[in-house]
């Protein structure tokens, strides 16, 4: 009996070259069908198990007694479980698919006190740290068996025990975020600080940095071949990654480094630049906001006269210093974030003070999108422009009902918008050819309009998404009906009405543009244009979901027709 068309193919398929079959396979992305073509036969699978496991995430958690046993914290069946799983990882028997394929490690939770003691009966004095001796053990031994072990994310308490030096040769990716499970007004555990264990990482490439205590900076001291860097301090410390890069005994060349939070060194450290950032492409920054008219030296000036040029900036306090960097060099910056400078007229507004801060700030932006954007526009890709805040005036006091109409005006005329009181910004992004993704927003509910008209009308934007009333983030719907979170689903909900109801000419906007175009506005969600169907001149917004739904019924109709003939 000759085989089935289906069986046919099938046959096809599996008995193509094994490096084909490879690409094949790497072009999966989610684990299960990974999981599933396992299951094939055994080529295809000794090609997907590589795949399936190249990360993997150890958690045991959830088991600390607190003066009370195992069996009574954790549930029958999670019991069995976790015993399953510590007895796996100390013998490391069957466990050749972990050891033989992992290159990213995440060691997110180490919790296994109590149920060492319970396994092993080993007598276990500290109540504070769950990194007991044999613990300590089981968790080096099964790190230390991976073979092809690249990226190691440590997110647990450290423990200066632990000997890293077997796979410290291949490991090139290190994050250091350790989650530090105490009570706030205790001190820090010794095993806390300081980071003895790593300092056999010396191949380093990308270091991710969470700094508890500042007496851990010449710890990891001699990183020679280090290209990425990103560096968090304790909230309680003034520590800076520039401290960091002063205590390094050997000079590197970073391209990526990423500040979160703390504070900048100010004056900046300019004998850093030559030593460290000479060849610096990648600069991200979200430091704490000091006022421009007290910084004595920045970051950005420094950069300037050294001569480095950033592919990618994002910085979330935006400044003149930042504009007088990005426009002293072209045609190289291919990503911008930034974050609008915030009003300080505030709740005392005056006429005075409410304006005067208004010109500034539009002073600011014309100069922003008539010497940076133009200079940049053969090569920017990626814009994103979270904006200020708006102009407040509220209590009592004289020229009260002045001061609300003033504010509401200037509140219409919000210089980070498209609207036409900043001709120079349309112009500017319509100069981006290469642009493909654009962010924008507004304090308030104006400047969308503008967007999306600039965005159906260049020639490569693929994603707009528009901040409105400053949201950050689409609110999530949380408990009872009445509640906070009711509000913010109120006034998203009205958001969506007034933009379901607007309606824009699409005279000059080209063929098919209208579909090419991703639209989310937060916070209210996934948006599409299509045509208006009562007049072909306009187009308007409607939810995603309702698009698909409008094409899905299209493509049905399309094949039933074709059926038909």
């Amino acid at each position: 009996m000759d085989p089935t068309p289906e069986t046919r193919e099938q046959s096809f398929l599996l008995n193509l070259p094994v490096e084909i079959l490879q690409q094949i396979i790497e072009a999966v992305q989610d684990n299960y069908t990974l999981k599933e073509l396992r299951l094939v036969n055994h080529i295809i699978s000794d090609l997907s198990t590589p795949l399936l496991f190249r990360k993997y995430k150890l958690s045991l958690k959830h088991i600390r007694g607190h003066g009370q046993s195992l069996m009574e914290q954790v549930a029958p069946e999670e019991q069995i479980q976790l015993i399953r799983k510590i007895e796996a990882i100390r013998s490391l028997e069957g466990l050749e698919f972990l050891t033989s394929n992992v290159h990213d490690l995440n060691i997110s939770a180490y919790q296994i006190r109590d149920a060492v003691k319970l396994l092993y009966e080993e007598p276990i004095q500290q109540d504070t740290d769950d990194l007991s001796p044999l613990g300590v053990q089981i968790l080096q031994n099964f790190i230390c068996s991976m073979k092809k072990l690249k990226t190691l994310r440590w997110n647990i308490s450290f423990s200066s025990e632990i000997d890293f030096s077997p796979i410290a040769g291949s490991v090139t990716h290190l994050e250091l975020h350790p989650i530090i499970d105490m009570d706030p007004y205790d001190p820090p555990s010794t095993q806390c600080y300081p980071y003895p264990s790593f300092r056999v990482f010396t191949n380093l490439t990308h270091l991710t940095l969470l700094l508890w205590d500042h007496r851990s900076l010449d710890t990891l001291n001699y990183l020679p071949r280090l290209k990425s860097l990103s560096f968090e301090p304790s909230y309680e410390l003034d520590t800076t990654a520039f401290d960091f890069l002063e205590v390094q005994k050997v000079p590197f060349n970073l391209e990526e480094l990423t500040l979160k939070y703390g504070i900048v060194n100010d004056p900046f450290p300019d004998h850093l630049i030559p030593k460290f950032l000479s060849k610096l492409k990648r600069l991200a920054s979200r430091t704490e906001l000091r006022p421009e008219y007290t910084t004595k030296r920045s970051i950005w000036d420094a950069l300037r006269e050294h001569g480095v040029h950033l592919t990618h900036v994002s910085e979330h306090n935006a400044s003149r210093s930042l504009l007088n960097y990005l426009s002293s060099y072209a045609n190289t910056l291919t990503s911008l974030s930034i974050h609008m400078i915030h009003y300080r007229c505030g709740r005392t507004a005056t006429k005075e003070v409410c304006t005067a801060e208004h010109n500034g700030m539009l002073a600011f932006m014309n100069e922003f999108w008539q010497n940076v954007i133009p200079k940049h526009a053969s090569t920017l890709r990626r814009l994103k422009m979270f904006p200020g805040n708006q102009h407040i005036r509220s209590g009592e006091g004289p020229g009260k009902v002045e001061q609300h109409r003033m504010a509401e005006q200037l509140n219409l005329l919000e210089p980070w918008s498209l609207g036409n009181h900043i001709p120079a910004a349309k112009k500017a992004l319509m100069m981006c050819e290469r642009l493909e993704e654009l962010q924008m927003g507004s304090a308030g509910e104006v400047g969308i309009k503008e967007a999306i008209e600039v965005a159906v009308r260049s020639k490569r934007v693929q994603k707009l998404t528009f901040n409105m009333k400053g949201y950050a983030v689409r609110p999530q719907m949380r408990g009872w009906c009445g509640t906070g979170m009711m509000r913010f689903l109120n006034d998203a909900m009205g958001m969506r009405k007034r933009l379901l109801d607007v309606r824009w000419e699409s005279d000059g906007v080209p063929e098919g543009r209208l579909e090419k175009v991703d639209i989310g506005v937060i916070p209210v969600g996934k948006l599409s244009l299509i045509k208006d169907g009562r007049d072909e001149g306009l187009f308007k917004l409607i939810d995603f979901k309702d698009s698909v739904k409008t094409n899905s019924s299209a493509k049905d109709s399309s094949t039933a027709q074709e059926t038909d003939i």
